[in-house]
């Protein structure tokens, strides 16, 4: 269990292991790796300079070792960070900082991955808590006590668990970089580390996530219906699971895709129901194949009249479709002029784009086909109230981060979304719990049960922490 306060001998521990795996990512032998901590590579130390430092910073700087980035350009400590900031830079020439004396340290430096107008790692000395700070200017905005704040020991265990999950991975392939981190892709070398949108592991929860749903479903349903299937519906024959190849295909679903992993990995079954939340139904093939923004997949792409080769799609997936429409969340490239249409509801994967490996396929978007959250109960993942914007469209999805407070204090720039598995966890739970009752054709209650999420009595049973 990680402490809730900063643990400089436990910051420095991850710290280190994170510099051993880009080490040995870079292909250079562990025998080599920097014996010299970040205190002694900067001997001396100037006393007026180490007069500004806490002690348990300066514990944490004693024990993390360090490399000359400056001669060492190329080489980063980790795919978002460049290294441990030089004793010269470490308190910040920017002048919302400089404006509050010492109490800010620029700890690490950002690579600018995602924008060059990046930070990195600030250590408020304050509180001895870090932030990951996208921009100056955010901190600015933000300079609250909402701001994400967090024991650098945090960051850091969440940087080695992406590592560990093969979320971001390390190559030792020098000339990788020269053709940029992605191999070719947009963005600049962040050796010797590379991001994907998805992990094995990623596909392995979801597909778990939903089977622990499906498991509590049908032990909860009535008799009748599993020889009466859909007594509902008496057309309705029930839905095998996986789908098959040509069906996917047919769904325009990219190869290697997360949603084609998840889809494909799913076991074999035949749903004798179809409701899996109230008014979510598992899609039949046809509904499947029928994606709302599917003949709109170009858009986002410019011709190149160079090139002969077909553009990738790249859309809102509907995975599992709701009861009724609302306009549609997404607009350009989708909608070129700006102008929204309506789309069935349900519960959507983002679209990814594959010049920017950042973003991760498992990320989902529940849209309802109403407003939610004038009665002031419902939360976004990260705790923060609603805030009906007809403007931006938001209000009638949930499980989404806010979207003036949704940094995490981990990355540059959070998506808003929540990851599939995490839904369709909390969804099982609603089940299990007896907050969600199970009838003939799966979970009852239709997609009005919803806006229970706007009560004072269930609005903690429709939050998922990001």
């Amino acid at each position: 269990m990680l402490k809730a306060v900063f643990d400089p001998q436990l910051s420095a521990q991850l710290h280190n292991q994170i510099l051993e795996h880009a080490w040995i990512g870079a292909g250079w032998d562990v025998a080599s790796l920097p014996s010299k901590t970040w205190w002694e590579e900067s001997s001396p130390i100037p006393f007026d300079l180490a007069s500004r430092l806490k002690p348990s910073l300066i514990r944490f700087l004693r024990s993390a070792r360090a490399f000359n980035f400056d001669t060492d350009s190329d080489f980063h400590l980790f795919y978002y960070l460049m290294a441990l900031h030089g004793k010269y830079e470490i308190f910040s020439p920017d002048t919302f900082l400089r404006s509050r004396g010492d109490r800010y340290v620029w700890l690490y430096p950002s690579t600018g991955t995602k924008s060059v107008e990046e930070v990195g790692i600030l250590f408020d000395q304050e509180t001895e808590l870090a932030s990951f700070v996208p921009d100056w200017e955010d901190l600015i905005c933000f300079d609250r006590e909402r701001w994400p704040w967090l024991p650098l020991q945090h960051i850091l265990q969440a940087y080695l668990d992406m590592i560990n999950e093969g979320k971001i991975t390390t190559y030792s392939d020098r000339q990788k970089r020269l053709r940029g981190a992605n191999g070719g892709k947009f963005g600049r070398g962040v050796f010797p580390w590379e991001i994907h949108h998805h992990t094995p592991m990623d596909v392995e929860r979801a597909v778990s996530a939903f089977t622990r749903l499906l498991d509590a479903i049908e032990i909860r349903l009535p008799p009748s219906s599993t020889h009466d299937r859909g007594r509902e519906d008496p057309n309705f024959e029930g839905i095998t699971l996986p789908y098959s190849e040509s069906v996917v295909e047919a769904s325009f679903i990219e190869v290697d895709s997360f949603a084609r992993c998840f889809l494909s990995a799913l076991p074999v079954r035949q749903l004798n129901f179809r409701y899996i939340a109230p008014g979510i139904r598992v899609q039949d093939p046809i509904e499947l194949i029928n994606q709302p923004l599917a003949d709109r997949r170009f858009n986002e792409l410019i011709p190149d009249r160079f090139s002969t080769a077909q553009p990738e799609a790249h859309f809102p997936l509907l995975l599992f479709r709701g009861d009724g429409e609302n306009k549609s969340p997404w607009t350009r490239p989708w909608f070129p002029d700006g102008n929204a249409e309506n789309i069935p509801s349900g519960l959507y994967l983002e679209p990814t784009d594959n010049d920017f490996d950042w973003d991760s396929g498992n990320q989902s978007r529940l849209l309802l086909p109403f407003n939610i959250g004038s009665n002031g109960f419902a939360r976004s993942s990260n705790g923060v109230p609603f805030k009906p914007r007809a403007w931006c469209g938001e209000p009638d999805q949930l499980y989404q981060m806010d979207l003036f407070s949704g940094y995490s204090g981990y990355l540059p720039w959070d998506s808003r979304s929540s990851y599939l598995h995490k839904v369709l966890e909390n969804w099982a739970e609603r089940v299990e719990m007896g907050d969600w009752l199970v009838g003939e054709d799966g979970v009852a209650g239709g997609i009005e049960k919803f806006k229970e999420a706007d009560t004072e009595e269930h609005w903690r049973e429709y939050v998922i922490p990001w």
